[in-house]
């Protein structure tokens, strides 16, 4: 209740009450209560709604796990703090609005792909979380903090280098809760590291024979020279952001490695054109979970 009456610009009170209660008594929502009813999570489920918006199988009409319920609390959070931005929702509003504004080519987009059977399928903007288009061309990056290990947050920045590396504006938010607020620099300086450090050619060449060897598992087949390089180099390249690394390089190739090595987003950050910003949303959300289920 507390979203809508700021979606709606109304101060939160008996009407907002009475507008939420209709919607319980014509089943047009579920409701969870949290822990010690503290408060009250509403999900909108009905297929007329969603018919309204032109999406009535919408994957959002689905109850959603603790965890993923929560994650789309915060990003409505992070929609309202920013009124004035465009948000686009749907993966194929991303790739829309993308392809017609940009010269990026749809490789370059955020992607990950899944096997089904003998049939590759490739999902484009897998992180499901909005993105906008600030009416000034700046386009915006939302990034979820939702525990103090920031979870995916490495991946999160590995699938949208390339993406970054070809926009002219941009920027990455790192959305979290005001009690991890501690986290926030830290993940600054993280994303920092990753996006504005580009490595140089000796360095990509032996990265590049450092996943081969990941990928292909032989130990007991190298040579006592290729052992010592080997070693080597899982000292080199202990950092965080390698892991994230090789899993773009598994699923993309070489095209992984020229984003690795490129000073595009490093330009961008230098210039301004590039920016990493840190939002601390004022409310918490540990309250929320567990969600009990009483619809």
């Amino acid at each position: 209740m507390r979203q809508y009456s700021a979606f709606a610009g109304i101060v939160f009170g008996q009407k907002t009450r009475k507008f939420f209660a209709k919607l319980e008594r014509l089943r047009w929502v579920s409701t969870y209560d949290c822990a010690h009813n503290r408060a009250r999570i509403y999900h909108l489920r009905h297929r007329w709604l969603y018919e309204a918006i032109g999406d009535p199988d919408s994957r959002l009409r689905r109850p959603p796990a603790v965890p993923r319920a929560l994650e789309r609390l915060m990003a409505l959070d992070v929609v309202l703090e920013h009124p004035d931005i465009i948000w686009l929702s749907t993966s194929d509003e991303k790739v829309a609005h993308v392809s017609a504004l940009t010269r990026v080519p749809l490789e370059a987009m955020p992607h990950s792909k899944v096997r089904q059977g003998d049939a590759e399928h490739v999902r484009y903007f897998p992180d499901r979380l909005p993105v906008g288009i600030h009416p000034e061309g700046r386009w915006v990056f939302v990034c979820l903090i939702t525990d103090g290990t920031g979870g995916d947050f490495r991946g999160f920045l590995q699938r949208h280098a390339a993406l970054l590396s070809g926009l002219p504006a941009w920027t990455v938010r790192v959305a979290l809760p005001a009690h991890l607020a501690k986290y926030g620099q830290g993940f600054l300086q993280n994303a920092w590291n990753q996006l504005a450090s580009p490595m140089r050619e000796p360095v990509l060449n032996e990265l590049r024979w450092y996943f081969e060897q990941l990928r292909d598992g032989r130990s007991a087949a190298r040579t006592v020279a290729d052992q010592r390089r080997f070693k080597t180099s899982v000292r080199a390249f202990s950092e965080r952001r390698i892991p994230a690394m090789y899993q773009a390089w598994r699923q993309d190739g070489e095209a992984a490695l020229t984003v690795i090595g490129s000073t595009a987003i490093s330009s961008a950050l230098d210039s301004g054109a590039g920016k990493i910003e840190l939002l601390v949303l004022p409310h918490a959300y540990s309250h929320l979970s567990p969600l009990v289920g009483v619809a």
